[in-house]
């Protein structure tokens, strides 16, 4: 592991922390768990898929080439690479909102949470068929340099979901790559059965 890992980790702690009463009501917000299950074959290599459980409630995603998933003592589904040069997180921040101001909450939470932003940008996403809410911006570290965050809100019946995106300058695209595939490949049980289509070297 780098020797930038742990301060890496450690600053993106400070856009995953818990949503506080303000925001969306509530500090108990329940973890995930994922599990690996190997699929069909995509040239001489398995699709792996993640399988996110939290109660009765199930996702399952596309597990990019390259990266290992495991669930954090938090309760969230880490995705990283072998050199931690950039990594992806998947938690649940909080209750599905009731109100509007949705994406102005996700931004108040970043001005809170987030040291030495800049160049923020607004992203609109369609995840599982759910319409969520993101940005991404810049981030300058001491000792870690200028990283590349994206941050992204998807309510789903089992909570606000957020997808975090932390990568060093040099891995901003294969991190984007990356992200864009979970979301491309996410899927929930929320109307029935997870369905999945499988892949091939095709698609």
């Amino acid at each position: 592991m780098s020797a930038l890992a742990p301060a890496m980790l450690f600053a993106a702690g400070a856009l995953a922390q818990p949503l506080d009463n303000s925001v969306l009501m509530t500090n108990e917000t329940p973890g995930l768990a994922v599990t690996l299950q190997a699929g069909e074959y995509v040239g001489q290599r398995p699709v792996i898929r993640g399988l996110i459980t939290s109660g009765t409630n199930s996702f399952m995603f596309v597990v990019p080439e390259g990266l290992r998933a495991e669930t954090s003592s938090e309760g969230k589904v880490v995705l990283t690479g072998w050199d931690v040069r950039y990594f992806l997180s998947i938690e649940i921040v909080g209750p599905p909102p009731s109100e509007p101001g949705f994406k102005e909450a996700l931004r108040q939470h970043i001005a809170s949470h987030s040291p030495n932003v800049s160049h923020l940008e607004e992203l609109a996403v369609t995840v599982a068929e759910r319409e969520g809410t993101g940005f991404q911006m810049r981030q300058a570290l001491p000792g870690v340099g200028d990283r590349l965050i994206r941050i992204i809100w998807v309510p789903f019946n089992a909570g606000v979901l957020e997808f975090t995106l932390n990568a060093d300058r040099a891995m901003a695209s294969a991190g984007q790559g990356a992200l864009d595939m979970i979301l491309l490949t996410f899927r929930s049980n929320e109307r029935g059965k997870i369905e999945f289509v499988k892949r091939s070297d095709k698609t």
